[in-house]
């Protein structure tokens, strides 16, 4: 497991969820902090907008890379066996659950619209009864008291499905205040599973076209972001690309070593 670096955003390459969820377990088991979180093409539109992204995100301890353009890229510039990976059921949602149900651990949920939570903390209640599920809380609530109420209770593991980059921001703020056990980020996925328990058709996932499927389901909300908001990061791969094609292979591409509990 390594962190590269793609255009000054920080990922994680790795090629299997062995790695991830070996951290998961030993951050339960060891209640130590683990901060992760993914980037998909978008991110690079919020870096060129606020400035800050790139440093948010360098204090995760993984930055994985959801969205099959940013692994592409990834496999050609700098480690051709990375993975791509989203939280959602047709990536960690299942296993990192599982994990969760193994250890007995229990789970806070925030995220989405009013009542969106509560859905798919139902759906996966259903799923996985061993979790100890604490709460479900909208995304739209004051911040101060969610870390109040998150620090009160002290679950093993948070999740927060606020978008980028808020739900970031949210991370590291509760990490500021004190909190100590496991953060993940999950976009739209509360969204998602409040729809239904598989939002993908398996032909879909199997194509990777979860990008083109998301178009034909959400069209008003997500025509901007693939026509607009990916810009930045379609630049700088043709003209990475471009560069290697001219240079050949072999281009001295910035590694970061991982840290030793990863």
């Amino acid at each position: 497991m390594h962190k590269v670096q793609l255009n000054g955003l920080p990922v994680t390459t790795v090629t299997g969820s062995e790695p991830i969820l070996a951290a998961l377990k030993n951050s339960l088991a060891e209640r130590t902090s683990l901060l992760l979180t993914f980037v998909n093409p978008h991110a690079w539109r919020i870096e060129e907008e606020t400035g800050e992204h790139a440093r948010l995100l360098r204090q995760f301890d993984m930055v994985l890379p959801d969205g099959i353009g940013v692994v592409h890229l990834l496999r050609r510039l700098h480690d051709r066996s990375a993975g791509r990976f989203s939280f959602d059921a047709t990536s960690l949602y299942p296993p990192v659950l599982g994990t969760l149900q193994e250890h007995g651990a229990s789970l806070f949920v925030v995220g989405a619209k009013p009542g969106v939570a509560e859905r798919a903390v139902a759906r996966m209640r259903a799923a996985f009864p061993g979790v100890d599920f604490l709460a479900a809380r909208d995304g739209y609530q004051d911040w101060a008291a969610l870390e109040r109420e998150i620090l009160d209770r002290r679950p093993a593991v948070v999740l927060c499905g606020m978008g980028a980059p808020q739900q970031e921001r949210f991370m590291l703020r509760l990490k500021t205040a004190g909190y100590t056990g496991v953060m993940i980020s999950c976009g739209g996925f509360l969204d998602q599973l409040a729809q239904a328990e598989r939002y993908y058709p398996a032909w879909i996932d199997r194509l990777d076209l979860r990008w083109l499927y998301r178009v034909y389901k959400e069209p008003r909300r997500l025509w901007r972001r693939y026509a607009v908001d990916y810009l930045p990061f379609l630049r700088f791969a043709f003209a990475a690309l471009a560069r290697q094609r001219l240079l050949g292979p072999g281009l001295p591409l910035p590694i970061e070593p991982s840290d030793q509990r990863n």
